[in-house]
């Protein structure tokens, strides 16, 4: 399979200085890709895993830092091909796409780990719902969060930090999930949108003793 830049759309992630191609029928970066980008803190010389990477959204964010390497795994080859296309126009720093399911991925333990991951229960989606590239960046058809936070777990390292964004009405299953496979929340943001809680931001901590900081919300801007 070979990409047709045609079907692509260049868009801008974060600022006017970093474009990024996108296909109109593919599930797109969102306010929750870009708050989870502002929401993580990268330091020099880490390596960064993005578990769903799609297009490469989060992993362009994190190639602004002095990164050691970056690899995004990605179950749907057409992200994939999309993802290594902006990685050969747009990125300075070594990244390799894996086109593969994170349950199967083999890696030595990444400093860091991000995601933004399917939020929605597949028993809780309309039977109607076509399960089209958008949807299936959605919901939980081929990652469920038990899947995801068991995976980090086990592809980071002691110590190392997980961020992601989720949906705070799965607050008390995160949790949970989180401490079965080892975490403690480090930090935690809401974002609001009029009001109305949307978004859960969450930094977890491999194997740590950590306090929990809770951070002030995040008024998303219309």
């Amino acid at each position: 399979m070979e990409i047709n830049k045609s079907d692509l759309r260049l868009d801008y992630f974060l600022d006017k200085e970093r474009p990024l191609y996108q296909h109109p029928k593919h599930f797109h970066f969102n306010t929750d890709t870009k708050l989870l980008a502002n929401f993580c803190a990268i330091r020099k010389g880490e390596r960064i895993l993005d578990i769903g990477c799609n297009n490469g959204a989060l992993l362009y964010a994190c190639d602004q830092y002095d990164v050691k390497e970056l690899v995004g795994v990605e179950i749907f080859d057409e992200a994939c091909l999309i993802a290594r296309y902006n990685v050969e126009h747009f990125f300075k720093h070594p990244t390799k796409i894996v086109c593969c399911r994170v349950q199967e991925y083999q890696d030595e333990p990444f400093d860091v780990i991000i995601s933004n991951p399917p939020y929605f229960k597949v028993d809780a989606t309309h039977p109607d719902i076509s399960m089209d590239p958008r949807q299936n960046g959605r919901v939980e058809v081929h990652l469920t969060l038990e899947e995801l936070i068991r995976n980090a777990s086990r592809l980071l390292k002691s110590n190392g930090r997980f961020y992601f964004v989720h949906r705070p009405n799965r607050f008390n299953d995160i949790c949970k999930v989180l401490y079965k496979y080892h975490f403690q929340i480090q930090s935690m943001q809401v974002a609001y949108d009029q009001n109305v809680a949307k978004s859960l931001l969450i930094e977890a901590r491999k194997e740590s003793g950590c306090d929990c900081k809770i951070l002030q919300p995040y008024f998303i801007k219309r």
